[in-house]
């Protein structure tokens, strides 16, 4: 991601560094695969002293994968993990004043799905901050650590929890009181129609960014647009939010984002900064220091969309003059 909190990628060549090696070879075997770590996601403390990671293992005898938060000292010391629910956590980021480290969870709690949950820097156990109903995606704090935006998917009209994927067909779908019942049709009218870890795609439903207010617990739509919204990134100072969406007519068969910028309150009129033939890549948008540029990565025509040629290109953040790709990183190879 462009110029995307630099010091997680340090802390990253970090944590390979202190990976320890093994003393003794030996020929590769099944049961290997247990002790196999996948080590992603590093975020750096405000005060640069402490990184958290996220480690993922696999449980053969389970047949699942076991999600959790570690963290480090920015040293290589006091290595330790720091979740050990059922379920797996993930998306571990710091509150900017440095008080709490959040992430994700669909472990047991006052309210059911995927959830932020925050771990108080001072002591104590993990709690759940967020109720929201649907597929918790992503989510991002603002820079004054008072509010969360939130990106969340619409919840399945037929799920008892609001949020669970659509089954298979021929499956059978347990009602509210525990029961199988025979499963609707699944009626496919999308060209993009699955999705994997979500399931059927089912036609009305959308992804949006919402606003949550930590103290209130209250939660509100930024905007009022019937279209995906992903990749939300706060201004600065706090007032403004960048965001990707794709406006395109048949979004399934073009699927390419523009950036947009809407005030940080809710049901703002979103503008593009960016014109429909931007074709918006990966990661999300970042903003200068000043608040007046947002770097971005964009991709080349649509015949090369599957070689992952992206450009980190640059426009002013009110849109006022055409994005433009910068020099230094065109120059170099890929």
């Amino acid at each position: 991601m462009p110029l995307h909190n630099t010091r997680s990628w340090l802390a990253l060549g970090l944590l390979l560094a202190v990976l320890p090696l093994s003393a003794q070879k030996h020929p590769m075997k099944l049961e290997d695969i247990q002790k196999m770590r996948d080590i992603r996601d590093p975020q750096c403390s405000p005060e640069g002293q402490q990184v958290a990671y996220v480690v993922s293992t696999i449980d053969v005898k389970e047949d699942k994968s076991n999600t959790h938060i570690w963290m480090i000292g920015y040293d290589g010391k006091n290595d330790r993990q720091m979740t050990s629910s059922t379920e797996s956590e993930s998306a571990p980021r710091w509150s900017p004043d440095g008080k709490y480290l959040s992430f994700t969870s669909s472990r047991t709690g006052p309210a059911r799905g995927n959830q932020v949950w925050l771990l108080d820097r001072s002591g104590g156990e993990a709690f759940q901050l967020t109720d929201v109903k649907g597929r918790l995606q992503s989510y991002e704090w603002s820079p004054d650590s008072k509010r969360l935006a939130l990106v969340v998917g619409d919840p399945d009209p037929d799920a008892p929890d609001g949020d669970a994927p659509v089954p298979a067909a021929g499956g059978a779908r347990g009602g509210r009181g525990g029961a199988a019942t025979a499963p609707k049709p699944i009626v496919i009218d999308r060209y993009k129609f699955k999705q994997d870890g979500q399931g059927y795609l089912l036609s009305g439903r959308h992804s949006y960014i919402y606003l949550f207010d930590v103290a209130s617990k209250k939660t509100e739509r930024l905007t009022k647009s019937k279209f995906d919204e992903a990749s939300p990134s706060w201004s600065t100072d706090g007032t403004k939010i960048a965001f990707t969406s794709n406006r395109n007519p048949d979004p399934d068969r073009e699927p390419t984002t523009q950036v947009f910028i809407a005030d940080a309150k809710a049901e703002s009129m979103e503008r593009s900064i960016t014109p429909a033939t931007s074709r918006g890549g990966r990661g999300r948008p970042e903003w200068s220091e000043d608040s007046k540029w947002i770097a971005f990565l964009e991709g080349d025509e649509k015949k090369y969309s599957a070689y992952g040629m992206e450009h980190l290109t640059v426009v002013t953040s009110d849109g006022s003059a055409a994005p433009f790709r910068l020099k230094a990183s065109e120059d170099l190879d890929r």
